[in-house]
């Protein structure tokens, strides 16, 4: 007499099945996008055409490093910062207002603060930023988040390695740079680190300017792994090394 097939649980054989699978699915509908970046985010009325347009000349800031440098005259060359009001004040040249002004203006400033003060008819004062008060913004999956310093020519990529370069999770072909535009609107172009590390393009180079925001998603890899841990192994726990296997030719007690 025939017996049904019976189910019979054996531990012998992991089942690793389930978790691949849901992460070949997801992954094949990330596939499909083009962008990582939602598309309603993407159209006109929420950002502003993107424009590579050259940064204006640097307007000294408060709380800027400032280097004063009289070439005939070393005994008055001066190192400081800007102070919170925007002045900066410089022993025989007295309280300049700084705030505002290119270095080439400021040197016309202590040229003549020097000149009034008898201490030089013509220092030819040159002065240079040491350190830039300014500020961009890396988020996302990199080392240490945060406000960095930028620096004269600062990249993205260099932003990045300041912000103790990328994670594993990092999405790192999509990394979204998010900048303001003259008229005061935010404008979003995606960088291609991939691009610019493996191939050299020079295109994905891009020089930050104050107060950018860089932000690094998570890889779809990633993404799919998490979802997989927060709604499969959250939600339906189960003994991964637990399977149940038909057995056509059952044993029965």
């Amino acid at each position: 007499m025939n017996k049904e097939p019976q189910a019979t649980a054996s531990s012998t054989r992991p089942m690793n099945i389930t978790r691949p699978a849901l992460a070949l699915g997801l992954m094949t509908l990330t596939a499909c996008t083009q962008t990582w970046v939602e598309p309603k985010y993407q159209q006109p009325d929420h950002f502003a055409a993107w424009s590579e347009a050259t940064p204006s000349v640097y307007r000294i800031m408060p709380g800027d490093d400032l280097s004063v440098v009289l070439p005939f005259n070393a005994e008055l060359n001066f190192r400081g910062s800007v102070a919170p009001d925007g002045s900066l004040t410089m022993p025989f040249a007295g309280t300049i207002p700084a705030a505002g002004l290119t270095v080439a203006q400021l040197a016309d400033s202590v040229n003549k603060a020097l000149a009034t003060g008898g201490m030089a008819k013509n220092g030819y004062a040159s002065v240079s930023i040491i350190q830039s008060a300014a500020k961009i913004y890396v988020g996302g999956q990199v080392g240490r988040p945060g406000e960095i310093a930028l620096h004269n020519g600062m990249s993205v990529m260099q932003a990045i390695m300041a912000a103790q370069g990328l994670l594993d999770t990092a999405r790192t072909n999509e990394v979204v740079l998010i900048r303001r535009s003259p008229d005061g609107r935010e404008m979003l172009r995606t960088i291609d680190i991939d691009a610019l590390t493996h191939r050299g393009d020079s295109k994905q180079d891009v020089v930050l300017q104050a107060a950018d925001t860089i932000f690094v998603p998570k890889s779809s890899i990633a993404e799919v792994d998490q979802w997989i841990d927060q709604y499969i192994d959250k939600v339906i726990p189960f003994n991964r090394g637990f399977d149940y296997t038909i057995s056509n030719n059952p044993t029965w007690p």
